[in-house]
């Protein structure tokens, strides 16, 4: 198994110098990858519900300096040299999607073919409205175009598309990502149209913080749909993104779609996640103080080490 970081982009403490410290820190340290969230802007008033966590748990006083992901992915590209970069998720139907693959192949470009791109439908009405687009209604269908869209842009030396929400005339968009044919695209959310655009059009399954039953129910159903679809199962990747946290143990059962408990307890619940075909772990730290993530981090990459995750 592979071990990412959500690397915090966001909140009134983020700084240019500690998002330095905390990315080449966990290069140091051996982690796989960095993960960066995605917000443009964030509307004062909203009812938009926050999927991942509790109800008001987003507050917009949380998300002062939000650092635009792609900007600061390639920043963050040349200050590392071997850690893997992700997006956690990108919002793909409220951003124009030949910018977006041309941002996306120069990035992978510059960084030598680190790029992940984690995509999703969005949440955020309000966001979506904001930035125009007119897409929140039928963004599941408006995702699945614009990712064709990137595709496009990413393998056709001569790139055209004529779908239900772009038309993009023969255009030559250079250069190509590193990676061929394609950045893998590992795709966020849950329910029947998330498992199948994996299948049709994805690279894997990149689950925010599923409880244990969601988790099992998606992963069984991500393997039928890419069956169904022609495709090997074990082609796709299995990622799941939990919060981390140090405490006493056992970690308390409504708490199970994170890792929270000591390192023996931590330990069982990695190897659970191992046990469902998970590859890759992506740490949410949370909004804890910069300075504590370091010391967080050090003491999951001596567990992991002691345990042979990784050497």
């Amino acid at each position: 198994m592979e071990f990412g970081i959500e690397l915090r982009n966001v909140g009134p403490d983020v700084t240019p110098e500690r998002l330095r410290a905390v990315a080449q820190g966990a290069e140091a340290l051996g982690f796989h990858a960095l993960w960066l969230s995605d917000h443009v802007v964030i509307p004062t008033a909203f009812t938009s519900r926050y999927p991942y966590a509790r109800p008001g748990a987003f507050q917009v006083a949380q998300t002062e300096n939000f650092y635009e992901v792609l900007s600061t992915l390639g920043w963050i590209a040349g200050l590392t040299t071997r850690i893997r970069l992700g997006t956690s998720v990108l919002v793909v139907p409220q951003r124009n999607p030949v910018l977006t693959a041309k941002q996306l192949a120069t990035l992978d470009a510059l960084s030598g073919g680190r790029l992940i791109v984690g995509v999703g439908v969005g949440w955020f009405r309000e966001e979506f409205e904001a930035l125009g687009a007119s897409t929140f209604e039928r963004r599941g269908a408006a995702t699945d175009d614009y990712l064709r869209v990137f595709k496009a842009i990413w393998a056709d030396e001569t790139s055209s598309y004529d779908g239900s929400f772009y038309r993009l005339p023969p255009v030559r968009a250079f250069p190509k990502p590193v990676q061929r044919p394609h950045p893998p695209l590992w795709v966020g959310g849950t329910g029947p149209a998330c498992w199948r655009r994996v299948a049709a059009l994805g690279d894997g399954w990149h689950a925010i913080r599923p409880q244990r039953a969601a988790l099992e129910e998606g992963c069984a159903a991500v393997r039928a749909e890419a069956e169904r679809a022609g495709r090997d199962p074990a082609t796709l990747a299995l990622s799941v993104r939990v919060l981390l946290r140090w405490s006493e143990p056992p970690a308390p059962e409504a708490e199970v779609r994170d890792l929270i408990g000591d390192e023996a307890s931590v330990a069982a619940q990695v190897r659970a996640y191992a046990a469902l075909g998970v590859r890759h772990l992506g740490l949410d730290l949370g909004y804890g103080p910069f300075e504590e993530a370091l010391p967080t981090l050090e003491r999951f990459a001596r567990l992991a080490r002691s345990e042979g995750w990784w050497t």
